[in-house]
């Protein structure tokens, strides 16, 4: 054998594994793993496809005192302004100076959009003869010291009434739908349009995200040490580019923290079980080519991968190497050439790799597309890994057995001990299980439970308390109603309207805000347009008036702004059928509830629900049409589907492995105890949910068929290994249990690498099936054997 360099062997297959994982991309679209048919769900994408700037960025300020916050927002919106290679635009709260500066526009076309009834009390409000009349009261408001300070600054500039809008209109204008600046003041947002790169491209969200962290970091500083023992004032981000770059950061960091620790523990245990580092080296080499070839295929079939598929290298490592383990202690203890390991450990290799990958591939009947997706890349790389060790690593292990024969060293396969108990514990696990599961309170599926929520994300912490501090805590949940044309539209929100009206009536929802006035009307500009050119007819009258009444030239510039803009939007209309507003604050303020994509068009409100985790509003108020964006009912309605799912996962893959474990055992005894250890393993792992923290979830309960699967492994290599072992039939049990004890190990360490994850469900679910994993090859190596020779009629 040709003497390479163990480390140059591992450097290539670990560089060609680097690459593969550079090659993929990653998607953080939360959405795409969910079932799409849930209302929530579909909420959900819809608030992303339709109200979600790729580019916009929410920066939040906290602070004790309002005269703070507003003068900290104020300056740092100038400070992020002194960046156009980062920043195109900063979007505040209106302040009442703002408001006359750059409201105009966005004011005139809410008056155009508006019922004609209420353009029309505009119209009668500024006729020859009472015009003089609301001027005058305005007047006297911005005159009176007791008047609200707010409110006669804005009578002082708008002396014709024209923000003063009905009440009909202000309960549903995007300001009181989305605020940005709390009631007492204390907390203020500010929208951060990017610039300079493609938010489309996590990695590049993330670059650009660094950049605007250290200028912001700046501004921090210089504000820190011009205020001096003032009110502090904190900062925070969030946003589609914050969620982006933390959730493709962390998969990645998923992807290489799992696999690096799995190879580091998985090393350690082989050096510590058979002392050579020479078929270390190559067993290395090939999980690092079984990975790099599973990753080449999956960008090939999917091309982005999803936060939870990331988990399937760490799993896929750790059962890989089973079959490389296997093959290197039967060469060891035989002496066998790649031939004749082929023929002997090569049967329980194939039916091993073929039930596995069924287990996984039944993840597809799961209603959660990622982790179907899990399943399908986990399915790939056992097969894989199968063809890899079976046809690549046997020569090499065969080779490194004729040159090294076992010589001790590593832990015995004994396992005498367990003799008088094994047949007692096939009857008292079940019954402990059983009596578990009536006495106590567990095991149940955990109902606040969000399986793909990152842990510890500062932009989560942000929008968490942009929530509770603008929208009255989580409760307030998004609703989206969609349509293809403007007219459906309003007809869509008016029976979402009733039956939103109806959901509050019988007690299901506590409050809802619909925007309705803000949503473009064709028929309402059209009818509008009249009086709209009547009163612009009066417009020097009007200015007139306003100049004699002794306001200053400041009085008029609101009105002068409004005028204009309707000037601009009747000329537009006249050749249009709607029209939008044209500048920049105007349409940002309108795109906040209502946008038009792909052939579709969108309005954005909110409801909140009595009881938020109670689906029955859900079913209440949504349609087709309508939907919400709501976490608190969705993870109600995972734990009810995730319960029909297991019956269509569980059900046909029993049905399917029973079938598959009859042909390849041709024995009644063999296949009956395969399934004794199934119903052993899952006995010990509801005790140990039931009467332990550990929880079930949503997600970590197909751990169930994964476990399963590897459960069906172990049995199989163990009846395999005492059936070829004839009269000696202890010391092949001797040499499979020391593989098995290797290969449990070696897939926990796989699965339990995942706790490190950023994910929840992921994380969750590495730690259910290494325990598992655990427990199968305890009961594979420790009772199983006894139970061979029971059932069998043989001595030990």
């Amino acid at each position: 054998m040709t003497r390479i360099p163990p480390i140059l062997v591992v450097a290539l297959f670990g560089m060609l594994a680097v690459l593969s994982v550079k090659r993929v991309r990653f998607s953080s679209d939360l959405y795409e793993l969910l079932p799409r048919d849930l209302p929530e769900v579909r909420g959900m994408e819809e608030l992303n496809r339709f109200f979600s700037r790729s580019g916009q960025l929410v920066v939040t300020l906290k602070g004790e005192a309002p005269w703070a916050v507003e003068e900290a927002s104020a300056s740092l919106a100038d400070h992020l302004r002194g960046h156009p290679e980062l920043v195109a635009e900063v979007f505040r709260e209106l302040s009442p100076e703002d408001l006359v500066k750059r409201g105009g526009g966005l004011l005139a076309w809410t008056w155009l959009n508006a019922p004609p009834e209420v353009l029309g009390g505009l119209e009668a409000r500024l006729a020859p003869g009472t015009s003089r009349e609301t001027i005058a009261r305005s007047l006297a408001t911005a005159k009176d010291e007791f008047a609200a300070p707010e409110r006669a600054f804005v009578a002082s500039y708008d002396p014709l009434g024209l923000a003063r809008l009905d009440d009909a209109l202000e309960n549903g204008g995007a300001a009181r739908s989305d605020p940005m600046r709390s009631d007492d003041g204390t907390f203020e947002v500010l929208y951060v349009e990017g610039r300079g790169v493609d938010f489309g491209d996590y990695r590049a969200a993330q670059g650009w995200l660094r950049r605007l962290r250290t200028v912001v970091a700046d501004w921090e500083s210089g504000w820190r040490a011009a205020h001096a023992g003032e009110e502090a004032v904190r900062t925070g981000l969030t946003g589609t580019p914050a969620f982006m770059a933390e959730v493709g950061g962390e998969m990645e960091k998923d992807l290489s923290v799992s696999v690096a620790l799995t190879v580091i523990l998985i090393s350690i245990l082989f050096y510590v079980m058979h002392r050579q580092l020479r078929p270390l080296s190559w067993l290395l080499a090939a999980m690092l080519g079984i990975l790099a070839a599973t990753l080449f295929i999956a960008g090939l079939v999917y091309g982005d991968l999803s936060v939870m598929s990331v988990g399937f290298a760490a799993i896929l490592m750790g059962l890989a190497v089973d079959y490389g383990i296997v093959l290197f202690r039967e060469a060891r203890e035989t002496g066998h050439d790649a031939r004749a390991l082929r023929r002997s450990v090569g049967p329980g290799i194939f039916w091993a790799a073929l039930t596995t990958g069924t287990v996984f591939l039944s993840l597809n009947f799961s209603s959660l597309p990622g982790l179907a997706e899990m399943g399908n890349l986990v399915a790939i790389g056992v097969l894989v890994g199968a063809l890899v060790m079976l046809f690549l690593f046997a020569p090499v292990a065969a080779g490194f057995a004729r040159d090294h024969p076992a010589g001790g060293g590593g832990p015995s396969g004994g396992t005498g001990s367990l003799r008088p108990v094994a047949s007692p514990l096939a009857v008292v696990l079940p019954l402990l299980a059983a009596g578990s599961i009536l006495l106590g309170d567990r095991p149940h599926l955990e109902p606040n439970f969000h399986p793909f929520r990152i842990r510890e994300s500062p932009a989560m912490q942000a929008w968490q308390q942009l929530q509770a501090e603008l929208r009255g805590g989580a409760r307030a949940i998004p609703l989206i109603v969609t349509a293809r044309t403007h007219a459906d539209l309003h007809r869509h929100l008016e029976a979402a309207r009733q039956r939103i009206g109806a959901a509050e009536t019988s007690g299901l929802l506590v409050s809802s805000r619909l925007a309705v006035h803000w949503i473009p009307h064709p028929a309402h500009q059209q009818r509008n347009a009249a009086a709209i050119g009547r009163i612009l007819d009066h417009r020097e009258r009007l200015l007139g008036e306003v100049d004699a009444a002794g306001f200053s030239a400041e009085g008029s510039l609101l009105a002068d702004e409004v005028f204009e803009a309707w000037r601009r939007q009747l000329a537009r209309l006249r050749d249009h059928e709607l029209v939008l507003p044209g500048d920049g604050f105007a349409r940002w303020s309108l795109d906040r509830v209502f946008r038009e994509k792909d052939g579709l068009v969108a309005a954005l409100a909110a409801v909140t629900p009595a009881m938020p985790r109670d689906r029955r509003w859900v079913e209440a108020i949504c349609s087709a049409d309508t939907s919400v964006a709501s976490l608190g009912s969705l993870g109600t309605a995972l734990n009810e589907r995730i319960r029909g799912d297991l019956t269509r996962v569980f059900l046909p893959m029993v049905g399917l492995l029973t079938l598959m474990l009859a042909i390849v055992y041709r024995s009644w005894k063999d296949l009956l105890l395969s399934l004794l250890c199934l119903a052993v393993s899952a006995s010990i792992l509801v005790i140990v949910t039931a009467w332990t923290p550990l929880e079930w979830n949503s997600f970590n309960v197909f751990g169930l068929p994964i476990l399963f699967g590897t459960g069906l492994d172990f049995s199989i290599h163990m009846i395999f290994a005492l059936r070829r072992g004839g009269d000696d039939r202890g010391a092949a049990q001797g040499v499979m249990a020391k593989a098995l004890i290797f290969c449990g190990l070696s897939s926990a360490i796989g699965f339990g690498s995942l706790a490190t994850a950023s994910a929840h469900g992921l994380s969750s679910l590495g730690i259910v099936c290494a325990i598992g994993i655990l427990v199968n090859m305890f009961v594979a190596v420790g009772l199983l054997p006894h139970w061979f020779r029971r059932l069998h009629g043989l001595r030990d």
